[in-house]
């Protein structure tokens, strides 16, 4: 039986009874927010086949791409206009132009809906699962687990409206609750009456148009409120998260990966997937997500041991001292599109790198 969504009374901002429980539901949703039909529909193929429990895919989009996400798929597949979802805010999320404070709007806006389940699995168009999830890797013993990959107390970064987001999460979150970055690229359980009260114990802060990481909104928020319901954060499991090692140290080091935080440009020509399939192959997945694991962490090991030319080290050397003037690193990073800074990066590792030279029978270079 689901456990109970609202309170008809709320006591202060809750919206939940203390008592509130995980459902005890072996069949869940997935929830998507997306604009970006092809990689959604190579998404949810990923998702059906190594998800077992899922049983509805929903794709929240713009209202002009209504018939571009009716997907035939196993699953059953509900489309929703991004514009009824949000309601009176519709007017808000079309002005705004952080992409932080727009996701965050919409995601606060689907325990709203009836067609959204007591209990969902939430994720982004391009978070791909490698291998089989079992649903205790969401829930087990009545509790939930949510995954982390930062503490927003260390992040430094202040380059994009994502950076900024992190930051202005961190001093809201620091008031009162845990600071734990769980914005992990991955799809994370959620609890439709527990988003409910999160979303209205941090009102006032979307009223004031203010980046909200929903995700660590979430989990913070719940963990401090809620302990009784959650297990210890864990580690996250996700493959390019960050897309390229010289985008940022890792806080915490994966120990296995359960997806890829999946983009285009890895797959170009030239780059370390260029000659691996984007859309689900039943029959090589695994094989095929070895080769990714491999090679991205060949890369990462690459950049860590310092093994780069001289070209390369005065580059990340002058992109270091760029942190310091960060409207510069963003003019910077503006004028190079990202293919280029793939292809730049795999250089400047590549041309001293040990492992350059290994090859598989493609001819394919492995970082």
């Amino acid at each position: 039986m689901a456990s109970p969504v609202f309170n008809a009374e709320k006591i202060g901002n809750r919206v939940i009874p203390r008592d509130w429980q995980p459902t005890t539901e072996l069949n869940m949703q997935i929830v998507y927010i997306s604009n970006r039909k092809d990689i959604a529909y190579e998404t949810l193929e990923y998702a059906e086949n190594l998800m077992p429990f899922l049983t509805e895919a929903v794709f929240v989009c713009p209202g002009s791409q209504l018939r571009d996400f009716c997907f035939k798929n196993r699953l059953k597949v509900t489309v929703m206009d991004e514009a009824e979802v949000l309601g009176k805010d519709w007017k808000r999320f079309l002005k705004a132009k952080d992409h932080q404070f727009r996701n965050c709007l919409l995601r606060f806006s689907l325990p709203r809906l009836s067609e959204i389940d007591d209990e969902f699995i939430m994720s982004d168009d391009d978070n791909r699962p490698l291998a089989k999830i079992p649903l205790s890797f969401y829930k087990s013993e009545g509790k939930y687990t949510g995954y982390y990959f930062y503490d927003l107390k260390d992040w430094s970064l202040r380059e994009t409206d994502y950076d900024l987001g992190q930051l202005e999460t961190c001093r809201i979150l620091e008031k009162g609750y845990g600071t734990l970055s769980y914005s992990s690229h991955m799809p994370q359980i959620i609890h439709k009456g527990l988003l409910a009260e999160t979303a209205e114990v941090f009102k006032d802060s979307l009223a004031l148009n203010a980046p909200l990481d929903e995700w660590s909104a979430y989990f913070n928020y719940g963990q401090s409120v809620y302990p009784e319901r959650f297990h210890s954060p864990e580690l996250y499991k996700t493959l390019c998260w960050p897309p390229f090692p010289s985008d940022w140290k890792f806080h915490v080091r994966p120990d296995e990966f359960f997806f890829e935080n999946f983009y285009p440009m890895l797959y170009e020509s030239g780059s370390i997937f260029s000659d691996l399939p984007t859309r689900f192959d039943e029959m090589s997945y695994a094989e095929i997500a070895n080769k990714k694991i491999e090679r991205r962490m060949s890369l990462q090991n690459a950049y860590e041991a310092g093994n780069l030319s001289f070209f390369g080290k005065m580059f990340f050397r002058c992109r270091d001292l760029a942190e310091r003037l960060p409207r510069l690193k963003r003019r910077l990073n503006a004028m190079i599109p990202s293919s280029k800074r793939v292809s730049m990066l795999n250089y400047f590792l590549g041309t001293s790198c040990t492992v350059r030279s290994k090859r598989d029978p493609n001819g394919t270079k492995l970082f």
